[in-house]
């Protein structure tokens, strides 16, 4: 996925997994995989892949807002 974020650009590496009556999106965001599904009410939300895995930081929250932004404009309900 590629879109502007803060004037500069992004190229967010995703893939999507399909299952029975869902799909979603593993994205790698500051070294951290997350995933982007659809909650109960249609819109899209992050969660990152392995929770409890030790990491020196977290990724950029704004950036994963955006990335959610963009993921909503492309792919509507």
């Amino acid at each position: 996925m590629n879109f502007l974020y803060k004037g500069v650009p992004q190229e967010i590496h995703c893939r999507l997994r399909v299952s029975t009556y869902t799909y979603q999106f593993l994205c790698t965001i500051d070294n951290t995989e997350m995933i982007l599904e659809r909650d109960d009410e249609g819109n899209f939300r992050a969660i990152e892949a392995d929770p409890f895995k030790v990491k020196k930081k977290k990724p950029d929250q704004a950036l994963v807002r955006t990335l959610i932004g963009e993921m909503e404009r492309i792919l509507p309900p």
